[in-house]
């Protein structure tokens, strides 16, 4: 078995590498070429077309992957060299989409390689390999990747192995992307909290309480357009709706001059990037992600939630930040904490996941990155604890 864990921890570290380089190649091509926004609704419409040809069902999703890991459910090996190529096609016409939770699926794909290998005792144990590989590989925390393949499904380990198994795999994967020295997530330090400083609770409270209403109209949003994608019938004639509405938005950014909406396609890591660094983004930036995720998940694009959920947080706690400031209580070095704080909090309240949310917190951004966002992901979480993204968090 641990041979077989082992091919699986490699061969997801690898893939997880073309997959992360495919996106950002997208990703700079698009800004390179703005005007490949006029082909979105051709790339959704190749996607659709990859799926068929691939005999795979288009409404696979991260959600459904995770689902099929929680009742030990097959997920189909074509599922890999799809979601690669419908992410990448996503990004490159600027779709808002990440590749976190793409890594997820294409995990889940290839446990179809070993399932008929192993004694079937074992083979629950894929799944959450998996996950924790994809995850952890991409994030460069191996550590949450397994936490999240448990809190995600809501499955308490009860064996020493199947702790093991996803941490064993997990840590293999985030080894091949660290001998290559690719890191997809580069994040810079969080500042040091001036703790002694009774407004730290305020800051802290208004983030948890902005992250955790927050979390809730963008998973109902989520939710309602995935009801209404249902009812429309054909996946195709939702692809060329949202792929055109898209394509109309961003496309007339030049000639109407608000050309700034582009900063918000695409997998959101250059905003996470800045609002940590201390760049000011405008006071709408997290409205704007928003929009643009849902408007591209609405369409049926293929891509992740995860990175896009992590931008919509970093936007929003620049914007508490500033609101701090401007009110004359900011009490926080560059606003870095701000945003740290609220990136986990809306993370941990829109999927559901608080303990994953501060593992990757700690792995991110060290002891004091934990210290910051325990408080605000606790409350954001239990205000939004009836909703999420994935509705295997929401059952036990």
């Amino acid at each position: 078995m641990a041979i077989f864990l082992a091919a699986l921890g490699v061969i997801i570290g690898v893939l997880t590498l073309a997959l992360g380089l495919a996106v950002d190649v997208a990703e700079a091509l698009f800004l390179a070429h703005p005007h490949l926004v006029w082909l979105l609704p051709v790339a959704g419409i190749a996607s659709y077309g990859i799926y068929h040809v691939l005999h795979l069902d288009f409404s696979w999703s991260t959600a459904r992957v995770l689902k099929a890991s929680k009742s030990d459910g097959r997920v189909p090996l074509a599922l890999v060299p799809a979601i690669i190529v419908g992410t990448f096609l996503t990004v490159l016409c600027g779709g808002s989409v990440g590749k976190e939770a793409a890594a997820i699926q294409m995990g889940g794909g290839l446990t179809s390689l070993f399932r008929e290998k192993v004694a079937e005792r074992y083979r629950r144990l894929l799944a959450p390999a998996a996950t924790a590989a994809a995850l952890g590989a991409m994030l460069g925390a191996p550590l949450a990747g397994v936490v999240f393949s448990f809190e995600a499904v809501r499955k308490r380990p009860s064996k020493f192995v199947e702790v093991v198994a996803p941490l064993f795999t997990s840590l293999l994967s985030w080894g091949v992307t660290m001998i290559v020295g690719v890191r997809f997530l580069e994040l810079p330090s969080v500042s040091v909290l001036e703790l002694a400083d009774y407004r730290i609770i305020g800051i802290a409270l208004a983030s948890a309480v902005g992250a955790g209403a927050l979390a809730v109209v963008f998973c109902k949003a989520f939710e309602a357009m995935k009801g209404g994608l249902r009812r429309v019938g054909s996946p195709v004639f939702a692809l060329a709706v949202g792929g055109v509405v898209t394509a109309l938005v961003l496309g007339y950014a030049d000639p109407l001059h608000y050309e700034p909406i582009r900063d918000y396609c695409g997998t959101g890591m250059a905003l996470v990037d800045g609002a940590l660094s201390g760049n000011r983004l405008p006071s709408w930036a997290f409205l704007a992600k928003l929009a643009l995720t849902l408007l591209t998940f609405a369409g049926g694009y293929k891509g992740g939630e995860l990175m896009p959920i992590l931008a919509i947080g970093a936007c929003l706690g620049s914007s508490i930040d500033w609101a701090f400031v401007v009110a004359g209580g900011g009490v926080l070095s560059g606003g870095a904490p701000v945003v740290e704080m609220s990136m986990m909090a809306f993370f941990a309240a829109c999927t559901n996941c608080p303990l994953t949310a501060m593992v990757l917190s700690f792995e991110l951004f060290g002891s004091v990155g934990l210290i910051a966002s325990a408080l605000p992901v606790i409350v954001a979480s239990l205000i939004s604890c009836s909703s999420s993204i994935y509705p295997t968090t929401l059952t036990g």
